[in-house]
């Protein structure tokens, strides 16, 4: 690390405690023992004394998720010594020294034209302001490729749920975390267990003591789970299902092709030479062909041509324990049964095996590993993801959640195939992350494209500076956003926000059909960050102020909104106009109001099976044979051996009801007689 990093580490400690200090003359009854000091040198990521620059940009943010567990290891002590702590005598004292501790810092940091920021690896971030149309580069020549690393995850241990909670539960001990280890993930009974923890002896290195060793086939070496822990109901196997492989030259240049069918052959062989200096690309396909062959037959079978949740139960229970998209479906079916109680397990056995299946050293930071869109394994490691995602949310683990939408960006974060632009800033904001959100809505990630200047990132960086108390760049940040979603902001205005239609002059009404979808996706999780009804007036009134500047003429700041273009069905980005990652989205979201804003042609045209969403469809006869789907697993031949065997059942069902009727008949003859 730089001594210029180090110096503005060592500026925030002597702030901190300047703070600290002040606070305990004012309130007189916080003992100084009870604080603990924050050791700045704890926050590099390792011992290593040759650390990138760029953890200079990053200590901000790391900072901040550093002093959350102050607040509960002093409310933890003061209980301790038997005192009653309450939220008016140290929680809220401290939230605000936390407060004054962010604005300092960002005012110090990170609200300069000029970010020290962009200053790391490539200098056009910083000169990236006039944002381009995604609808005529789907290449995304705009976006610088490098310096993109710094907004993903790095650290497995911030994937662990169990991380989190002892980040704010510190007095949870080693054993009660192993103890939640050994949890069964489903219900199985006793007789179950006890085979198959006879199984587990049998299989060498299953498990371990950390529960996060598995075989990788017979002599192979073991293998260790960067981000999941095998659990005692999960059936040992000798082999991975899955296998992780690089991607070559020629699919490299095919996936482009399919993704470019507008530019120059030589132009994108030249953008594949200098990307893959920096980013290593990667598919996930089964270890053994033929037993997913089989196991792909009888889901299809189970869910499309004869749908069955008793089959699909069935499948992942007894024939084959780790078919992701069976595992998928079922916890998908139990969410809407309303079980979530065996929700969370399948969907950790489903990351399970892509887990097992990632090569040693890989990290989520956009650069080691990529998973193109169009392979079929791929896409259910997005969905895998996703899944879990909401399912963390629901359990309060919304840092852990907030952390894995990264992961999820990073697999392809200039494409972003399921739109975490669109959702990744409500679990930020849950999370107080207002550093990253500030610094992100000025990243290239953001002011690339229009597109990507989403609703919801521009709002989060507006209520991330009031939030840490810069209401000028506030409302800078809202202006600059006005521009580009003038429509979206009426429909919340009158909404929300209880503003008069005649203010807005009816822009409310002229609304683009992926501006209503990603308006109503902002507007069903408004009231969750949108609390406090002094950031409410502050939003009414900036508002209510910029309407009258249009009224009176003086909108010389204004620009023409995001409007859906008609295309030509070339840009595999859109469907008639509209990011095809903002359809997938709001259908995975399941949102009742967004969903219902979806243009009824999304349904008919397009294959929206839950387990594939809107898989990627060909742009040129060339991509047929590149784009994976479920079809390209299943072997004809067996499907029809199939659906012969389950039409001769029906046919011998039949019989039998027919014959039961007969008896029935002769038994009663009366019986059909009025």
């Amino acid at each position: 690390m730089s001594s210029r990093s180090l110096r503005k580490l060592q500026n925030d400690e002597e702030l901190l405690e300047s703070i600290l200090k002040k606070s305990k003359e004012k309130s007189g009854n916080v003992d100084k023992k009870m604080i603990p000091k924050v050791n700045m040198f704890a926050l590099m990521s390792g011992d290593d004394d040759d650390d990138d620059e760029s953890d200079e940009n990053e200590h901000c943010s790391d900072l901040s998720s550093e002093i959350r567990p102050v607040k509960v290891q002093l409310a933890s002590k003061k209980k301790k010594k038997g005192k009653k702590v309450t939220r008016s005598e140290d929680e809220v004292e401290l939230d605000e020294i936390i407060q004054q501790f962010r604005r300092k810092d960002l005012q110090k940091y990170g609200v300069r034209d000029e970010d020290e920021f962009y200053e790391c690896e490539d200098e056009e971030m910083a000169t990236c302001v006039k944002m381009g149309d995604l609808m005529g580069d789907s290449g995304f020549t705009k976006c610088p490729k490098k310096g993109l690393h710094r907004f993903f995850n790095a650290d497995f241990k911030k994937l662990d749920p169990h991380y989190e909670f002892k980040l704010l539960f510190g007095d949870l001990s080693t054993k009660s975390l192993e103890d939640i280890d050994s949890m069964t993930t489903s219900h199985v009974s006793p007789q179950q267990l006890k085979q198959l923890q006879r199984m587990k002896r049998l299989m060498k290195n299953w498990g371990g003591k950390d529960h996060r060793t598995v075989p990788n086939g017979p002599g192979s070496s073991v293998h260790r789970l960067q981000f999941t822990k095998v659990r005692e109901d999960w059936l040992p196997t000798p082999r991975p299902e899955l296998v992780m492989k690089q991607l070559t030259l020629d699919e490299l240049r095919v996936w482009k092709m399919w993704q470019r069918p507008r530019d120059w052959k030589d132009v994108i062989e030249e953008d594949i030479q200098e990307m893959t200096k920096s980013i290593t690309f990667y598919k996930f396909e089964p270890l053994n062909p033929d037993m997913n062959r089989k196991a792909m037959t009888e889901f299809y079978l189970s869910t499309i041509l004869h749908p069955d949740h008793e089959a699909l139960i069935h499948l992942i229970s007894s024939k084959y324990p780790y078919h992701v998209p069976a595992l998928l479906q079922v916890a998908l079916i139990l969410i809407r049964q309303g079980d979530r109680s065996n929700t969370n397990g399948l969907l950790q056995r489903a990351l399970f095996v892509f887990d097992r299946a990632l090569k040693p050293g890989i990290q989520f930071n956009s650069q080691s590993c990529q998973l193109p869109y169009i392979y079929f394994y791929n896409r259910q490691f997005y969905f895998a993801i996703f899944r879990y995602v909401l399912a963390l949310a629901q359990r309060g683990a919304v840092a852990t959640a907030s952390e894995w939408c990264k992961v999820l960006w990073s697999l392809s974060p200039l494409e972003d195939p399921l739109g975490c632009r669109y959702f990744i800033d409500h679990y930020l904001l849950l999370n107080n992350d207002y550093q990253y959100l500030i610094d992100l809505s000025k990243s290239a990630l953001v002011t690339s494209y229009k597109q990507w200047c989403t609703l919801g990132l521009t709002l989060s960086a507006v209520l991330s500076y009031l939030r840490v108390g810069l209401p000028e760049e506030a409302r800078k940040a809202l202006r600059d956003s006005f521009k580009l979603h003038i429509n979206s902001y009426s429909m919340i205005f009158i909404e929300k926000l209880s503003g008069h239609s005649h203010l807005t002059s009816g822009t409310e009404l002229k609304i683009t059909p992926s501006g209503l979808i990603e308006t109503k996706a902002y507007l069903a999780r408004f009231a969750t960050v949108w609390s406090k009804p002094e950031e409410i007036t502050f939003l009414h009134d900036e508002m209510a102020s910029l309407y009258k500047i249009i009224r009176e003429g003086n909108a010389d700041f204004m620009q023409d909104p995001i409007a859906d273009c008609p295309d030509d069905g070339q840009n595999p980005l859109f469907i008639k106009g509209i990011p095809v990652n903002l359809l997938r989205f709001a259908i995975l979201s399941e949102e009742p109001s967004v969903m219902g804003s979806l243009p009824s042609h999304i349904w008919e045209d397009n294959e929206v099976y839950e387990f594939d969403v809107l898989p990627p469809t060909p742009t040129s006869k060339e991509s047929i044979e590149v784009l994976e789907t479920v079809k390209d697993f299943i072997q004809d031949k067996e499907l029809i051996t199939h659906e012969m065997e389950r039409m001769q059942d029906d046919e011998i069902l039949n019989q039998v009801r027919q014959m039961s009727l007969e008896q029935f008949l002769e038994e009663n003859p009366n019986a059909g007689i009025e």
